[in-house]
């Protein structure tokens, strides 16, 4: 468990290798974090996380700050807690700042965003790469500023160790490649680590949110020691936008433990930023049927949406139906609406009823828990660790205390509620990789030739060529290296051989590549191109 001051031992193990400093990333939707460790050789890992924010309360203990910048023009003015902070949004008023947030939503993939998602557009002029570089730039300069305040001789340990620090980014199960190699370029723009002889670019590393945050739950709750051989849990990280759901099976125990996904994880859009959102969209329903005008509905319904968000989200439980919690949608004195008109506003509150809170929770609720039953099928299951910022939410973790409980899987919430587990758990995952297999998300092969057997009804209408030996082949076959959902080792490499034909004198004058593709789909195709070759 983490001190008052936010840190936190890894294990009673010795670290053996050379003096390094692990850095863990986590950048949410709505909310960020990072931790580190400074690892000696001969001491114990210890895990720091970064409190003290600017902006943030005195004294508070969260590692959590808004995932928000302020621009003014296309230069950023203002990041995290201080962002959101009086001074800072009548700055933005007087000033006509622009906020950046939500802005991960941008580079999720196609494939993952929801129906109808709204996006908040980023500021004029302002890409997404320049407001990623610009937020870990802050990131990493308030990490630096807290590493010097809180490691003994921190600001020479840091000079010395940053040229080959180890920086550890989090990601959703859905990403790949390409946001990988986004959040690279992002972290080498930024600017922090180009110093002379630094290597930052090859020293970053990712690791997906879900495997963050079950290295997080072996370290910081009593699961590894109920966990036998053959034994499978699920870890469900619900945060901002995505919920990724994982089920693994215990490989090994001693000496350490091992685990293996079961199969690939999944991730879904269905995040806690989508209950805000549909809250939002009833507060303005109800302002809109009082007559208010157009700037007092976007007033208060933006006041209350922050109220939710921070209050009644995190309590409400819907034990009873019947009750109609107050949001603060404006001040004390503001009053609208006769008062039995069940949408008024008395003292700056709003009663919603509890029914209609639960509709904008179950946007989201259902489809995790449909994600949770696709990810455990038939197989048997001891635990469901809920993780993740949503996971605070007492409505979803009864929901699924009230679904799997009664088949004995036992759900229980690994959260430290100040804290950002994927930022702690990437780190520990630096030091301490349990996974020793993944179920890839997609199938990966190779387009190439095959024999052509006449009486095969896929080959109608596709052209042929003569091969080797007069035996005709068909180009545009799907030829699989690895299967989507079946475990790979982490030290596997998968290989398959391949024969190039050519009709030159001169063969070893010819250099050979081959485009390696991604396919999505759950079944195993024949073919990879159709029958125009595309």
């Amino acid at each position: 468990m983490a001190s008052q001051g936010g840190t936190a031992e890894t294990n009673n193990e010795i670290w053996q290798g050379e003096n390094k400093i692990v850095i863990g990333i986590d950048i949410g939707t709505t909310q960020s974090g990072v931790a580190f460790t400074y690892l000696v050789k001969g001491g114990k890992p210890q895990i720091h996380r970064i409190t003290q924010w600017p902006g943030q309360v005195a004294n508070s203990q969260t590692t959590k700050i808004p995932t928000v910048v302020w621009y003014d023009d296309q230069t950023a003015v203002s990041f995290g807690a201080e962002a959101l902070s009086r001074d800072k949004r009548m700055d933005a008023e007087d000033n006509g700042w622009v906020l950046a947030e939500n802005f991960k939503l941008h580079l999720h993939p196609e494939h993952m965003r929801a129906d109808n998602l709204m996006m908040n557009p980023l500021p004029n002029g302002v890409p997404l790469s320049q407001i990623y570089s610009d937020f870990m730039g802050y990131l990493f300069k308030q990490t630096k500023s807290y590493f010097e305040d809180h490691i003994v001789d921190g600001g020479s340990i840091w000079e010395k160790y940053i040229p080959t620090v180890e920086v550890i980014i989090a990601h959703p199960n859905g990403w790949h490649s390409r946001e990988q190699a986004f959040m690279r370029n992002a972290a080498v723009e930024c600017g922090v680590f180009n110093t002379p002889g630094s290597t930052i670019a090859k020293n970053i590393q990712f690791v997906t949110e879900a495997e963050a945050s079950v290295h997080y739950c072996i370290k910081h709750t009593n699961l590894s020691g109920r966990l036998s051989e053959g034994s499978r849990f699920a870890v469900c990280d619900a945060g901002g936008s995505t919920v990724d759901t994982t089920l693994y099976s215990v490989t090994s125990t001693q000496p350490v433990l091992q685990l293996k996904e079961v199969r690939a994880s999944a991730s879904i859009q269905a995040g806690g930023i989508f209950v805000n959102t549909a809250f939002e969209t009833l507060l303005r329903k109800r302002m809109g049927d009082l007559g208010l005008d157009s700037e007092d509905v976007e007033e208060y319904s933006k006041a209350g949406a922050e109220d939710f968000e921070f209050a009644t989200k995190r309590s409400f439980d819907y034990e009873n139906p019947d009750s109609k919690p107050n949001v603060k949608v404006a001040g004390d004195r503001i009053r609208h609406g006769d008062p039995s008109n069940p949408n008024k506003i008395h003292r700056g509150c709003m009663k919603i009823a509890s029914s209609e809170i639960k509709k904008c929770f179950d946007i989201c609720v259902n489809p995790i828990i449909s994600s949770v039953n696709d990810q455990l099928g038939k197989l048997n299951a001891e635990h469901i660790l809920l993780v993740g910022g949503f996971g605070d939410s007492l409505y979803l973790r009864n929901v699924l205390k009230r679904k799997y409980e009664g088949q004995n899987i036992q759900v229980t919430l690994a959260n430290d509620s100040t804290s950002k587990a994927v930022a702690d758990g990437a780190v520990i995952w630096s030091m301490v990789r349990s996974v020793i297999a993944r179920a890839p998300r997609h199938s990966f092969g190779v387009i190439c030739s095959r024999t052509c057997i006449p009486w095969m009804e896929d080959l109608q209408g596709r052209e042929f060529h003569v091969g080797p030996g007069g035996i005709p082949i068909v180009p545009g076959a799907w030829s699989p290296v690895v299967q989507k959902g079946v475990p790979v080792a982490v030290d596997e490499v998968c290989r398959r051989s391949y024969t190039y034909t050519c009709d030159t004198e001169s063969p070893e004058s010819i250099t050979l590549s081959n485009d390696l593709y991604a396919y999505t789909g759950e079944d195993k195709p024949d073919w990879g191109w159709d029958e125009n070759g595309l």
